[in-house]
């Protein structure tokens, strides 16, 4: 068993022209601006992650954060979320952990007008440092829509390897598979 509770609350921030982005695991205290990053994001957010991970009500988002702490403390996965400000700008999480196998999925999602700064890819590369170096896993998947294109460019820019299509894995629809490895 992986013990997820003693990783660390931040990870490297993210230094960008407009400041740092803070990398914080996802908290009670972070209930409004997820909230309204979500609400941003629903579109393009829920119909691959669900609703789970994109709540568009202050109770929506009290409850995803309850779920997402207690999946962290049964070791099943690990939430953080780009902050910049007093805003979220996406999230990233780790989880299917698979403690024997030593291998997890990687999932992530950002705000609309946050796209096309790199923020996936570095939030990914901190998310794969921390699961490789600290959870001491070997593997992580990727599971991506085949037409969205972003999350393509994202999986090459972290090297990942394509290693097929998996038919009806996500709520029934069709994705391709990626992995990054040690």
């Amino acid at each position: 068993m992986i013990d997820l509770t003693i990783l660390p609350s931040r990870l490297p921030p993210i230094h960008t022209t407009k400041g740092p982005i803070t990398i914080q695991r996802i908290g009670f205290k972070h209930t409004d601006m997820l909230c309204e990053a979500a609400q941003k994001s629903v579109h393009h957010v829920r119909p691959w992650l669900g609703s789970g991970c994109c709540p568009v009500t202050p109770v929506a988002a009290r409850q995803c954060i309850d779920e997402l702490e207690q999946k962290r403390e049964r070791s099943y996965g690990i939430t953080y979320l780009l902050v910049m400000e007093d805003s979220c700008l996406g999230m990233g999480l780790i989880n299917y952990v698979h403690p024997v196998h030593r291998s997890a999925n990687l999932g992530y999602w950002i705000r609309p007008e946050a796209c096309g700064q790199g923020l996936a890819v570095a939030l990914c590369k901190s998310l794969q440092k921390l699961a490789f170096l600290q959870m001491d896993l070997c593997r992580l998947e990727l599971y991506i829509e085949p037409n969205n294109k972003a999350s393509l460019r994202v999986a090459e820019k972290l090297g990942a390897e394509k290693e097929g299509l998996c038919r009806k894995r996500i709520f029934g629809r069709d994705a391709l598979l990626y992995s990054l490895t040690t």
